[in-house]
């Protein structure tokens, strides 16, 4: 007997924070790389194409839904050991990520504090290398373990077979769809000082010095909170997947030019910064607003978060076309503007290749 159900013409939009969108052709909820392998094997047998669903926090699913498989991923797990006066802690993906920096927390292990209320799952962390207030998931990821989906053969992989990048790995890129995703392990240290190097966290944090990771991830969701981004009973919420775009990056030679348009428009504080790399990460909300798009600004049922300009939100009534072509506006007054295409961070499933 299959260890795993198979349910048809699913409704999706209930299990995503957009919460527009289609149905699935087939969907089934997985517990285990059994299951996983047992899904797998009943997409090929009907030559269907498959869609891993996290938490459904950075998605848009198209109205027509998805013609194929769409499988929810739900393998829950955590252990650690101790390595010196680190620990090296094993997630099993369908975790909650929320939950899990909790647990860190109440842990006291710290490195990733300022990822808390960050929407999805800990198997989606890897994928797109999340990121928040100073800190980036891949300084703490030691292996992502995965299932090749078209042999099922186990795979391991280091922190630098993952190619991270911003908001970005080989399973979002190179590798895109190649994997699925079973459990990633952190170093995280015991007792860490906590990560309190971005403007906004500083500022939250301004009384006191003597900071614990447990005030750092508090810090955390009360700013997120007061951005109307945090996906938990008690809060506040807009129908919305987060950060819709990626903020560009551009060597600095080219940032510029941009950086004397964005000021002559009234670009507010904390517009860019510098990395490492001698490269310079725009704010993609402040090229938003200094297009003309201001917080609030609205379209029929669409618009901007009247909190936060990155964020594009979805109200009653409102379909995943209209998203689309919401974001598609956007995107051309800020190529019009500064010749900066703006890229989606939000995963586009059931639409054609390069609807954006």
């Amino acid at each position: 007997m299959a260890r795993f159900k198979v349910e048809e013409n699913y409704p999706l939009a209930s299990l995503t924070t957009f919460n527009v969108g289609g149905r699935a052709r087939y969907y089934s909820s997985v517990r285990s790389e059994t299951a996983f392998l047992e899904a797998l094997d009943f997409a090929k047998s009907r030559g269907i194409p498959i869609f891993i669903l996290g938490g459904g926090s950075n998605i848009l699913v198209n109205d027509s839904g998805f013609d194929g498989l769409v499988i929810r991923n739900r393998i829950k797990r955590i252990s650690s050991r101790v390595e010196g006066d680190r620990f090296c802690v094993n997630a099993g993906s369908g975790e909650d990520w929320q939950e899990f920096v909790d647990w860190c927390v109440s842990e006291k292990l710290a490195g990733i504090e300022c990822l808390a209320g960050i929407p999805g799952t800990v198997g989606a962390c890897p994928v797109q290398n999340i990121g928040a207030y100073g800190q980036e998931v891949s300084e703490t990821i030691v292996k992502v373990r995965a299932l090749e989906v078209d042999t099922g053969r186990s795979i391991l992989f280091t922190n630098e077979a993952c190619g991270f990048g911003y908001r970005s790995s080989i399973f979002n890129s190179t590798s895109e769809g190649k994997y699925f995703i079973t459990g990633v392990t952190f170093r995280l240290k015991k007792n860490g000082k906590p990560a309190i190097g971005h403007g906004d966290l500083a500022n939250h944090l301004r009384a006191g010095t003597d900071f614990t990771i447990g005030h750092v991830r508090d810090s955390v969701i009360a700013i997120r909170a007061g951005k109307g981004l945090l996906v938990r009973k008690g809060y506040e919420r807009f129908r919305c997947a987060g950060s819709f775009f990626k903020n560009p990056v551009l060597l600095e030679e080219n940032s510029r030019e941009i950086e004397e348009r964005v000021r002559k428009l009234g670009a507010h504080a904390y517009w860019s910064w510098p990395l490492s790399s001698g490269e310079v990460k725009i704010s993609a909300a402040s090229l938003i607003q200094s297009a003309g798009f201001r917080q609030g600004h609205r379209k029929g049922n669409v618009g901007l978060s009247p909190k936060h300009a990155l964020i594009v939100i979805a109200y009653r009534r409102a379909t995943a076309q209209e998203v689309i072509e919401f974001a598609k506006e956007v995107q051309g007054e800020v190529k019009g503007k500064f010749g900066i295409l703006l890229e989606p961070e939000v995963r586009l499933v059931g639409f054609p290749p390069f609807v954006l």
